[in-house]
């Protein structure tokens, strides 16, 4: 389990610097076409490269933000009950939020296959949106896949003691 943990804490790390070159991308588009603007060359199609790159900024770096213990926990009332019903509702949590993104990748999953197969692309630049929709899929299964090694840790701990 280990040697997995390692993987996807790896994988998981290089999809969020994807996600930091698409929010650079992000600024220096934005900055771009907000100068060009004023001299009457707008970039075309900056609206929709943004909304892209959003999806892949936000999708991305979620799972490398579960496995930092980046994401905001209310810990002030749960730190104060035992030990044993902290780890209880720290295990509930954690299959909800597999639950929750496991239905958000099916989900874009199936959207995803529908763009594909209708062919739906962007109005301007006439790119398709499918491959950014299985981004966002990924994404969520990579967080996924975080909870569960959280689960399984939190669960062996559980049976060390």
């Amino acid at each position: 389990m280990a040697y997995f943990a390692r993987v996807v804490h790896r994988l998981s790390f290089w999809i969020c610097w994807v996600a930091v070159v698409a929010l650079a991308g992000m600024l220096l588009l934005t900055c771009s076409d907000v100068i060009l603007r004023r001299v009457g060359r707008p970039i075309v199609g900056t609206y929709e490269l943004v909304g892209f790159f959003a999806v892949v900024v936000v999708a991305f770096p979620i799972a490398y933000t579960q496995i930092l213990r980046g994401h905001i926990a209310i810990e002030f009332l749960v730190s104060r009950f035992p030990k044993r019903f902290q780890t209880a509702i720290d295990s509930i949590n954690y299959v909800l939020g597999i639950g929750v993104f496991s239905l958000l990748a099916w989900q874009c999953c199936v959207l995803g296959t529908k763009l594909m197969s209708v062919g739906r692309v962007s109005e301007t630049l006439q790119m398709p949106f499918f491959p950014f929709v299985y981004g966002a899929a990924f994404g969520c299964a990579m967080m996924c896949v975080a909870l569960l090694i959280d689960l399984s840790n939190l669960l062996a701990k559980l049976v060390r003691k």
